[in-house]
């Protein structure tokens, strides 16, 4: 009779089992997600917020358009209209797919060739965050699914390792004096003034303190006993900046990365035990050894000139140069119209930002390095039958100390 009732309850337990099971798969119930949950939700995570990205910035993604091109090298051949919008979509399209498909590695290393390759036709798409997301996306597409659990884990390290590299060296790079004379308060301009008076004014230590808890964030997450709290520091940084930009409506394509900034921390650190320092830090393989070395180490080569700030996460830390062009009346009636919103007028120049420029019609920033800046001025040039008329000046990197810029001025001869 005991028998045959334990058969009986059994019988009903199984299906009411199934019955959950069929509406919520069992992997997805683990209140500690595993590797594969992780990756589950990264493959949605990455490819939405790119997807969102390249909406709002879909101008810097084609060649039409009249903000120039800056490619690596002159050897490569133009890409005409409509070959650049059919590249463009295919990459959409690509994301698409990697949300969709279950165990997409094939497709990703597909996105990453194309959307690699059409970067090199324009080092103005060389943005943080398009470069943060091409070394999670490698080390996803080349270790994730392999039907092992340690190399879930390796893909999910090196991505642990470019999050930590991103907020330290983005700490790193604002600990300096322009950063509280200027940056500080464009930033945050349109937020604070809704406050009182007395509170916008904030002594330049605390300003300070930013930076400062983008390392402690950095360094926080590496370890196992403060990786929580740093999860909380930064999911309420990002929710603060996000406010700020929200406020000034200002480079909006930089808003889908700071809710994917908290998605991420989440989804890699938080109430995570088991992954060690030495697991993020350690060396596992060559791919691990190579974002290491392009995340984590090249960047402090952009502290001295020898490294590209936007590949060191130096967005919005007033330390990166800033360009000038500089147009005569004359010659400012042979530019297009289009672009005159974007200079301010002088007694005898108009003072053409490149940077105001490249948000205006691309909404991004200029990238910020010397040679890219001479290039555009170069186009520039170009217009005007009488380039004479049209000079460059590139304020470089800012005295982390007194925020003096030197300046440099080149004319269109030399340009030319």
């Amino acid at each position: 009779m005991a028998q045959a009732k334990e058969k009986k309850t059994g019988a009903k337990a199984a299906p009411q089992q199934s019955a959950v099971a069929g509406v919520w798969p069992a992997r997805f119930r683990n209140p500690c997600p595993g590797p594969e949950q992780k990756l589950f939700w990264l493959k949605i995570v990455i490819p939405a917020a790119l997807i969102c990205a390249f909406a709002l910035s879909w101008r810097l993604w084609v060649s039409s358009r009249l903000f120039p091109l800056s490619p690596v090298g002159d050897f490569l051949p133009a890409i005409p209209y409509p070959l650049d919008v059919i590249w463009f979509g295919l990459l959409i399209g690509l994301l698409l797919a990697v949300v969709i498909i279950p165990q997409p590695r094939k497709i990703i290393l597909i996105f990453l060739s194309f959307a690699g390759l059409l970067s090199l036709w324009d080092q103005t798409r060389w943005q943080p965050w398009f470069y943060q997301y091409l070394l999670m996306l490698t080390a996803i597409g080349l270790f994730a699914w392999k039907q092992s659990d340690s190399a879930n884990e390796q893909a999910l390290n090196i991505c642990r390792l470019v999050i930590v590299c991103t907020y330290f060296w983005s700490g790193v790079q604002k600990l300096n004096a322009n950063f509280v004379k200027e940056t500080w308060s464009d930033i945050t301009g349109p937020l604070f003034r809704l406050l009182p008076e007395f509170a916008r004014k904030i002594p330049p230590f605390l300003i300070l303190a930013i930076p400062i808890l983008e390392i402690l964030i950095a360094l926080g997450l590496i370890t196992r006993r403060f990786r929580n709290a740093s999860v909380a520091l930064a999911v309420g940084t990002h929710t603060f900046v996000l406010l700020m930009l929200i406020s000034s409506r200002e480079n909006t394509v930089v808003w889908p990365w700071n809710i994917a900034m908290v998605l991420f921390v989440v989804i890699f650190f938080w109430q995570e035990k088991e992954t060690a320092p030495s697991k993020i830090l350690a060396s596992r393989n060559a791919v691990h050894v190579l974002v290491l070395l392009l995340a984590g180490v090249l960047p402090a080569l952009s502290l001295v000139d020898l490294w590209d700030s936007y590949l060191s996460s130096a967005l919005y830390s007033g330390n990166t140069d800033q360009a000038i062009i500089l147009v005569s009346h004359p010659a400012m009636n042979h530019l297009p119209g289009t672009i005159h919103p974007y200079a301010r007028e002088g007694s005898y120049w108009f003072f053409l930002d490149v940077n105001r420029w490249a948000y205006g019609e691309l909404n991004v920033p200029a990238y910020p390095e010397p040679r890219v800046y001479r290039n555009v001025a170069k186009q520039v040039c170009r217009y005007d039958p009488a380039p004479s008329e049209i000079k460059l000046m590139i304020r470089r990197k800012p005295s982390p100390l007194t925020a003096h810029r030197d300046d440099e001025f080149y004319d269109c001869d030399h340009l030319l």
